[in-house]
């Protein structure tokens, strides 16, 4: 099993973010400097995680983004597994388009997602409220609704939430809070091959994050 936390990632990065693009952070003990040196970021800040006390999360506005060479892990893989706290400062307003929150995908491409996102819908794939979905496409896919899994459940602004999304080779799984919302077959033998990066953010919402887990095995 290939297991990538982002955990200690999050709490190191809260000691150096800043508004520069493309100053690279520092490495994480015991990570290769292409799984956390390779990063560009743009207004991320530290803030208060989950636990209330400890300065573990991070923080984006609706232009911060930190992209992560992590994307390259999921070049070709059969299963995956993403887990995340997520707390949504804003909700946003009625659009057509996914707020991106952690997806792998091509930036200057304005159709998301590219290969997969963990997103926020408000209006798109005919939500009436915010909701989470999880897209996988491929590398050469647009914005499909054909292509999610969408939550039933309301997303709260304000309140930490655990989601997760898993590709187990056959079908696409979402959950909140430990509850199975989403579920839906997708048979697709492998991820394409690619080196996008993983980027958080670029949702043009206010959210934060705390201990993200990326596993390349779903569990």
């Amino acid at each position: 099993m290939k297991k990538f936390l982002f955990t200690a990632l999050l709490a190191l990065l809260a000691f150096s973010c800043s508004a520069n693009k493309t100053t690279p952070a520092p490495a994480v003990a015991g990570g290769t400097s292409e799984e956390t040196n390779a990063l560009a970021r743009n207004e991320v800040l530290s803030v208060i995680g989950r636990d209330g006390q400890s300065k573990t999360a991070l923080a984006f506005n609706p232009s911060s983004y930190l992209a992560s060479e992590y994307g390259g892990k999921f070049a070709q893989v059969r299963s995956f597994e993403i887990s995340a706290w997520l707390k949504i400062d804003s909700l946003p307003e009625k659009s057509a388009m996914p707020h991106n929150l952690i997806g792998k995908f091509n930036a200057k491409d304005a159709a998301l997602p590219s290969e997969f996102s963990l997103s926020l819908l408000n209006g798109a794939c005919g939500t009436e409220v915010p909701t989470f979905a999880f897209f996988l496409t491929d590398e050469n896919s647009a914005f499909d609704c054909k292509q999610a899994v969408l939550s039933k459940e309301p997303v709260k602004a304000g309140s930490w939430i655990l989601v997760k999304a898993k590709w187990d080779g056959r079908y696409l799984t979402l959950f909140q809070d430990g509850v199975t919302v989403a579920r839906e077959e997708k048979i697709s033998p492998v991820l394409p091959y690619s080196r996008l990066p993983v980027y958080l953010g670029k949702s043009q919402i206010s959210f934060a994050i705390d201990g993200l887990s990326l596993n390349t095995e779903a569990l």
